[in-house]
């Protein structure tokens, strides 16, 4: 991993969600947001979590090899966004590729500085597993560029990060 002058490497993970994973490697879960949007987003299982990596690795149920690796940063980039605009629903962002929506929290783990490069969508991952541990809800919002219905997610305020 590349270091920068915020050293991504040293981050902390929120304890409380530190310990849900602990709990949960090696556990199948389907994805939170089936319940909410209707369509069924692939399972996975948390595979392992590497604190000196700072990262969590998960693999989808239909796949036998590992999906991107979910680094800490993601984590922590996603609930200090959420938690900073708490009563607002943001749109997960549905782009694959860059440029992302800078409202979406998408863009928002993608943000300059980046510190890893990935052609895959990193927020519904990092987002399921903030939803089962209780830190997130899922919920319809609009697009305020489009005005299209999207899928959105918004911090629990009886969750403290």
């Amino acid at each position: 991993m590349r270091s920068s002058s915020n050293d991504y490497n040293q981050e902390i993970m929120n304890p409380r969600l530190l310990k849900w994973l602990k709990e949960n490697v090696g556990k199948y879960f389907d994805s939170p947001r089936e319940a909410v949007f209707g369509r069924k987003p692939q399972g996975f299982i948390i595979r392992y979590i590497d604190e000196e990596e700072k990262l969590v690795r998960i693999s989808f149920s239909k796949k036998r090899t590992l999906a991107l690796p979910l680094f800490f940063w993601m984590f922590n980039r996603t609930l200090n966004y959420l938690s900073k605009n708490p009563g607002t629903i943001f749109p997960i962002g549905a782009k694959i590729q860059p440029p992302y929506s800078e409202e979406s929290i998408e863009g928002e783990i993608w943000k300059d500085p980046k510190h890893y490069s990935s052609e895959y969508k990193a927020a519904p991952h990092v987002l399921d597993i903030l939803a089962l541990a209780g830190f997130v809800k899922f919920a319809y919002t609009q697009n305020r560029c489009t005005n299209r219905k999207v899928q959105g997610a918004i911090h629990c305020r009886s969750v403290t990060s």
